[in-house]
């Protein structure tokens, strides 16, 4: 009896040391298998439902054993029963009970088994399985006492464990938020200082300018500037409204070659700067099909500009559209310096820029623009490598028109 206390004591030392869900819920059935002298334990955690089983660890199969039973029961029979009236069972012949389900193809025979709930609070967490008594025929009023026993340990290292996973959790997005929160005070300090700079230096210049190339091109550069600041801006509230689900979609039938047409048409003045072409391929007929015009406009207005920025003087951005009877598609292809495949998935991060030497983009369009998608029903893709461009899909859904 000394042993078996001592034995108790340790296995409760060693389940509540575990920090993880995961890790409890294996120390659980590990440490009840080898106090209770048992061959096998489970533990089932309840679903939501609370009629079935969401999750089942095991002790005392291996993987290849446990691999050959095939999908973990779902609470039936004597397991159910557990489920159903939450309290000690003791069973000294699995077969002879009439809520016997019988156990599946390539399952170990088992005959004695003892199953006791996880309360934990108010409300049954799971259950604690043991089956087939080593040295005994089946188990006895002592084994329930100990496995009740560690089932209490069990609930409230369960419990202790969701709360670490919580705080943890909580700590981690507190500090993705300070993090955002440091790049967002960084952003913007960096973006409107830069754009408030030009537009009070090339407007000084304005004021002296006599050649009319210098008043030409201040201002260009005055209103470059002063269209990043309002692009800034726009993103910046649109990512407000996305954060507060206060972004809607208003959905009509559109010609799609005339919203990428209006697209095209904004960017045009940043591209004819730098020399770039761009070029639009539409499908063979006309496409109409149901969306918000003005999200996507903004959506491909975001891609063509980041297409422009990217590309070097004289080089070709592609517009391409292709209609399918279940899809819309728009590929903004770029010919630039391409993004290294372990950032790709940053670019679609607020206040995130891949290009930090160049000092520019605001970090905000991307993120913006694939969460309209989202809400359009979509999806926003990049495909790209180093040195071979970017090509960035927008797919809509092309739902029958009635």
């Amino acid at each position: 009896m000394r042993e078996r206390f001592e034995r108790l004591l340790a296995a409760g030392i060693a389940i509540a040391s575990e920090h993880s869900l995961t890790e409890v819920l294996q120390q659980v059935v590990d440490s009840a298998r080898a106090v209770v002298d048992a061959r096998y334990a489970a533990l089932g955690v309840l679903a939501e439902d609370g009629r079935s089983l969401a999750q089942f660890v095991t002790a005392g199969l291996s993987r290849a054993e446990r691999e050959r039973i095939g999908e973990y029961p779902q609470g039936r029979g004597i397991l159910g029963l557990v489920i159903r009236s939450p309290k000690p069972l003791r069973v000294a012949r699995i077969g002879d009970h009439p809520q016997s389900y019988g156990f599946p193809v390539h399952h170990p025979r088992m005959e004695s088994f003892l199953g006791v709930p996880i309360i934990s609070g108010s409300k049954v967490f799971g259950n604690l399985y043991l089956a087939e008594k080593i040295g005994a025929a089946e188990f006895t009023e002592e084994d329930e006492a100990i496995t009740v026993m560690l089932a209490a340990q069990a609930a409230a290292a369960v419990e202790s464990a969701r709360l670490y996973e919580e705080t943890a959790d909580l700590l981690a997005r507190v500090q993705t938020m300070q993090r955002q929160r440091d790049q967002f005070f960084a952003m913007i300090n960096h973006e409107l200082r830069n754009a408030l700079t030009g537009v009070y230096g090339w407007a000084e210049q304005l004021l002296r300018a006599k050649a009319p190339s210098t008043v030409q091109r201040a201002t260009r550069e005055v209103y470059e500037a002063a269209e990043r600041t309002i692009t800034l801006m726009n993103n910046l509230l649109d990512l407000s409204r996305l954060d507060a689900g206060r972004v809607q979609a208003v959905f009509k039938d559109v010609p799609i070659g005339a919203v990428v047409e209006r697209a095209r048409a904004a960017v045009q003045p940043a591209a004819d700067a730098k020399g770039i072409t761009l070029h639009e391929e539409y499908p063979p007929a006309a496409a109409v099909f149901r969306t918000d015009p003005l999200r996507l406009e903004q959506i491909l207005v975001n891609l063509l500009s980041n297409a422009v920025r990217h590309s070097r003087p004289g080089e070709e951005v592609l517009i391409r559209t292709e209609a399918t009877a279940e899809e819309i598609v728009i590929h903004v292809i770029d010919r630039g310096p391409g993004i290294p495949l372990e950032e790709q998935a940053k670019i679609f991060e607020p206040f995130v820029r891949v290009d930090s030497e160049s000092g520019l983009g605001s970090g905000l369009g991307l993120p913006v623009s694939r969460r309209m998608a989202e809400i359009l029903g979509g999806r926003l893709t990049v495909h790209s490598a180093l040195g071979m461009g970017a090509t960035f899909t927008v797919g809509l859904p092309n739902p029958p028109r009635t």
